[in-house]
This record gives C-alpha cells, structure tokens and sequence, in this order.
C-alpha cells in the first residue's frame, strides 16, 4: 500500500466514480480500478461495492476512507515541513550574543525575522567572547556576534560586519578620567584593574595583558569574575577600572562612563558570525535579514 494508490482511492470514494475519479487524477479509469482491486487483494476484503450506481463503499472501505484521508493529509504536512526545511524556512536558531551591541537592534530584528519566518524558532543565549566563539566552533550555536580580533584562531568561524567599534576603558562618573574623551593607555599604569578571569574569556583578558604590555607595565588586577555584570558593578563601587570593547557602552549604567582608548589598534569590527560546516539551512536566511537591518551606529555615543 503506498501513498498513491491511498490518493486514488480516496478520489474514487469521494466522487462514488471511478470515470470522475479518471477525470481528476489524469489517470484512465482502468488503472484505477486495477489499483483499488490490487488494494483489496492485499487487504483481503472488499472496498467498494461495483454493481452499484454510484459505486458504494463497503464498511471496510469507509474505515479506509477516514484513515486514508488523514494519512494523505499526515504525509502532505510532512512533505511541505521537509521543503520548508529545505530551504530555511522552517526550523531552529540558536543564537548567542555578547551582551552590549546587540541590545540596540537585536530584539527588535528577532521580532522582526519571526514575522518574516514564522516557522523558524529562535532562542538566545548570553556568552562571554571567547566562549562564544567556542560555541561556534563546536556548533552548540548557529550564529554569534562576535568580534573581529583574532576570530581567525578559530579557522572553521565566518562572518559578516556589522559596524566598527573601538576599544575602551570604563571608569566610574566621579573618576578623574570620567571627563575625558579618550584616554593614553600609559595613564593606566597606576590604576587598579578588574577583569575577566582567564578561563572565562581569555581573549579580552589577553588582550588587557597585551595592551598594558605594550605600554611598559603589567595591569594591576585587584578582583576578577566571571561575569560581566559583576565586573561593572565593581567599577561602579569604585573597586577598579576595566579594559572593555566598546560595544559594552550599551549596558553600562548612568554611574559609569566609557571612554575610547587613544591606541593605535584600537579599531575592530563587531561581527555576526557561524561556523562555515553547520548545515543549518536558516542561518543564511538570518544573517540576510540582519545584514539588511537599519542598525544603529554604534559611534553615535
């Protein structure tokens, strides 16, 4: 029994004619009728009464009408979510960001992507950078955003820019800092730092060393965490200073200021990113829609 021969004879059992049934499908009616015969042979009973006009439908045959209208509708259903599949259309989005930059156009486009593809289910999830990029690497998410320094340590990792950014250091409103509009990184060298431990984002916390470095002195780390938020609120208790990307401007609060770093590889692009292996049909779909999106411009701060 296959899904064709069940559409014929659901046509020959709602018509009551086997010449209508011919008529519908495009098939001769002797075809039909050779394939409802072959039915009931496998199905050992009789379907529908011949010698009758209209045909009529023997019990068996109305019980096979009734589950054979609903397995043809199943298998329809089943069809158009494989073809919706296919193309993107339909399916699941495992998104991560960062925290800062996405907060001024990523619910706002996610709303807007749902409208577009209804069927293409979304969630989001907080990552500090490195992790994130781990995610990636090892398709636990379809996409992130992401920054553009050093994403080619993780080779499998492609992108697309979405603004360039700078970086920063965020100090709290009543540190003599807080008025200036960048700052020399050698003016850091006697300021205690907060900062990601190394095994929560070794990338900025690499980076912080990196830049000190650069600038003849090891940054004074007096707390670390894990977290961002917990970070930034020990900046707001005056506990320390912090090297940060720009992008975190987005969700520092009232108390704090971030001001632009005057270094000469101060600038990067923040990116939304995949990993170039996922076979995730709805991440070009994605990504597509958010390259088209009115974003802000993150330097308007």
């Amino acid at each position: 029994m296959d899904i064709q021969t069940l559409k014929y004879y659901v046509c020959v059992a709602e018509s009551l004619s086997f010449t209508e049934a011919a008529s519908q499908t495009g098939v001769s009616q002797s075809a039909i009728s050779q394939q409802i015969s072959e039915l009931e042979k496998n199905l050992g009973t009789q379907l529908i009464v011949r010698n009758k006009r209209p045909l009529q439908l023997t019990w068996a045959g109305k019980v096979l009408f009734e589950e054979a209208s609903i397995l043809i509708s199943s298998s329809e259903k089943v069809l158009k979510k494989v073809q919706l599949a296919a193309n993107g259309t339909t399916g699941y989005l495992s998104i991560g960001f960062l925290g800062g930059i996405e907060k001024v156009f990523l619910p706002q486009a996610m709303r807007d992507f749902r409208n577009l593809y209804p069927d293409i289910y979304g969630s989001l999830h907080q990552y500090n950078w490195a992790e994130i990029n781990e995610a990636l690497m090892k398709e636990e998410l379809d996409v992130g955003f992401t920054l553009s320094h050093r994403l080619k340590d993780f080779p499998d990792l492609v992108g697309k820019s979405l603004r360039s950014d700078v970086l920063c250091v965020v100090v709290h409103h009543s540190h003599p800092f807080a008025s200036q509009k960048t700052i020399d990184v050698s003016t850091l060298a006697k300021e205690p730092f907060v900062m990601f431990t190394r095994k929560a984002d070794y990338l900025l916390n690499d980076l912080t060393y990196t830049i000190c470095a650069e600038y003849g002195f090891i940054p004074n780390i007096v707390n670390q965490s894990r977290d961002l938020s917990a970070l930034l609120f020990m900046v707001e208790a005056g506990i320390g200073i912090m090297i940060i990307p720009g992008p975190v401007r987005e969700v520092a609060g009232p108390e704090l200021r971030v001001i632009e770093l005057s270094y000469p590889n101060r600038y990067f692009d923040v990116m939304v990113a995949w990993n170039r292996n996922n076979v995730n049909t709805s991440i070009p779909l994605f990504v597509e829609h958010l390259a088209s999106y009115p974003h802000k411009t993150f330097l308007d701060n």
